[in-house]
């Protein structure tokens, strides 16, 4: 029995790796050929490894766009965004999970609902907000929609949950307001939850291109994956290895991130899920 267990994992590890060398083979062959020549892209097939390691398709990139300004416009939202999501889904994760008000029930079901609604759909609503508002075409519009998260509340309000109550009859005991509890007790148990809602924050702001996409018009304040568009279109890139050499420097940031990170986004999202 132990040999077959033993054998099972093995094979469950063989087939693990498999997997996972597929999946990274487009990432590296993408890394690759953004050091490549554009003759190598017309080759039938296309060879694995370049013949050589160039940084003309980089050149191109600035040379052709304004890469540095679409890297700070999305640096800039991405960290506000995660910011203010950590600040008001803690909020609201807390007031879910300790405080009593009425409907408190009837409002969290709300919530929950709302992570049923495709994106797609609050698009026109939102983007009809924005105008009425004056905000089009401006860093606010593109950052005030995603200041807040029904999933991030929900992640939170989970992780808050399984705290022994104990803890705050004690500092209840000791005269501690519910400020004081949530700062000096709640928060900084809830590192991993925080620390895995602001990994997911990251890469869902830093790739999203649809709002952009909807309310940005000038080249100024559009985002790396909107100058990922416009670089392929308006500014005429017409060498694969030039839009290659743009999507690699707009994906490192964010598999950066995860490789760091990604031990405190799975143990926040299993404390979260173990109540």
């Amino acid at each position: 029995m132990r040999l077959r267990a033993e054998a099972e994992h093995g094979l469950v590890a063989v087939l693990l790796t498999i997997g996972a060398l597929a999946s990274l083979v487009p990432f590296m062959w993408m890394v690759a050929f953004s050091f490549g020549t554009p003759l190598e892209f017309l080759k039938v097939p296309p060879p694995i490894i370049p013949s050589g390691f160039r940084l003309d398709n980089y050149r191109a990139v600035f040379a052709q766009v304004p890469m540095l300004r679409f890297l700070f416009n999305s640096v800039w939202v991405t960290c506000v965004t995660v910011v203010g999501q950590l600040i008001t889904c803690s909020l609201a994760a807390y007031a879910f999970a300790r405080l009593r008000f009425p409907g408190k029930n009837v409002l969290f079901v709300v919530l929950l609902a709302s992570l049923m609604i495709p994106n797609t759909v609050t698009v026109v609503p939102l983007f009809l907000l924005m105008r009425s508002l004056g905000l089009v075409n401006s860093d606010t519009a593109l950052v005030l929609p995603g200041l807040v998260s029904a999933f991030g509340v929900f992640l939170l309000r989970q992780f808050f949950e399984r705290i022994p109550r104990e803890l705050e009859d004690a500092a209840k005991l000791d005269g501690a307001n519910h400020l004081q509890i949530f700062f000096r007790i709640m928060l900084p148990m809830a590192r991993p939850a925080l620390a895995a809602l602001a990994i997911l924050a990251f890469n869902a702001t830093w790739n999203n291109f649809l709002w952009p996409l909807v309310v940005i018009n000038s080249p100024d304040k559009m985002t790396l994956p909107l100058g990922l568009t416009f670089l392929q279109g308006e500014a005429g890139a017409t060498s694969t290895g030039v839009l290659m050499a743009a999507v690699t420097m707009s994906v490192i940031p964010s598999l950066v991130v995860f490789l760091l990170f990604q031990r405190s986004l799975v143990r926040g999202i299993a404390l979260s899920s173990s109540t």
